[in-house]
């Protein structure tokens, strides 16, 4: 209370032109984090559109949704890009009808092969190109494989994270209005996973990268874990003689066979010495 009234007696205290000078800064604070803010939010999201073609729409674009900066530019091969996107799944929950038949719908893969023979070149391109302001969009058309439109983003953070998001897609125009409107009613939650596990990031370290919006769901995959190690490679295969190398082969190197031998070849060499001395003393020994 005191703290108040003090600073009022001061600012009456003050002359004319002090009054104004103050009131005059405390608003040019005040405008400048307005306008900063209002900067902020209203800067516009650029995209440079990479490829537009029936089979699909890949283009590089900033956006106001990241958290953390992408690792961009990122190369990752299109080998590893179709593994990724061939282990993406989606599954529904939580409709009326899983209630109904007390079972829910298996999951189904989410791009068709097609779709994955497009994507993964054009995303290993567009990710060689992004910089760390931008993300990748993608669209793929409508196939007999997959009767739905997919569209969303892909983006790469660090150390070896693969974030992509899908967009709710509508329905090919071959199934009813009506039958549209009663399975989104039936089913209420879509769901992505991985098929290896041990490379799939739950859902809540999703939203450390960056924010998705209600209407897309998101996955994140350590693609670092599906690169095969150069060991487990080397395992099965065969030696310079033409023989395979096992597990139990494996186990000791050449330099330590080497050093194993060589103490061998010491203690000979020492039982040796042993057995020579102990024969000159019999020889040596009074009868």
């Amino acid at each position: 209370m005191i703290q108040p009234l003090l600073y009022r007696y001061r600012y009456h205290s003050l002359s004319p032109q002090l009054k104004q000078f103050a009131f005059t800064k405390r608003w040019l604070i005040v405008a400048a984090i307005g306008i900063f803010n209002l900067q902020c939010s209203w800067t516009p999201e650029v995209e440079t559109v990479l490829h537009n073609s029936p089979n699909g729409f890949i283009s590089l674009q900033t956006t106001h949704a990241l958290k953390i900066a992408p690792k961009h530019p990122s190369s990752i091969p299109e080998s590893l890009i179709t593994k990724i996107l061939k282990g993406i799944t989606k599954s529904q929950e939580g409709g009326m009808l899983q209630q109904i038949l007390l079972s829910a719908p298996p999951a189904v893969p989410v791009f068709s092969s097609s779709q994955i023979a497009f994507l993964a070149p054009h995303l290993s391109m567009a990710l060689s190109k992004a910089t760390p302001e931008e993300i990748i969009h993608f669209r793929c058309t409508v196939t007999n494989e997959q009767p739905s439109l997919i569209q969303g983003t892909v983006a790469v953070f660090p150390p070896t994270n693969f974030l992509l998001t899908l967009r709710d897609g509508q329905e090919s125009s071959g199934m009813p209005s009506k039958l549209q409107n009663s399975s989104r009613k039936l089913q209420t939650t879509t769901s992505l996973t991985f098929s290896q596990e041990e490379a799939f990031k739950k859902g809540e370290e999703l939203q450390a990268f960056m924010a998705i919006p209600s209407t897309s769901h998101g996955i994140v995959i350590n693609y670092q874990r599906l690169a095969p190690s150069n060991q487990n490679n080397q395992e099965n295969q065969p030696n310079k003689h033409g023989t395979q190398i096992t597990g139990d082969q494996k186990d000791g190197s050449p330099l330590e066979m080497d050093a194993l031998n060589e103490q061998l070849r010491d203690l000979r060499k020492k039982v040796d010495q042993q057995t020579e001395e102990i024969q000159r003393l019999k020889q040596t020994a009074p009868p």
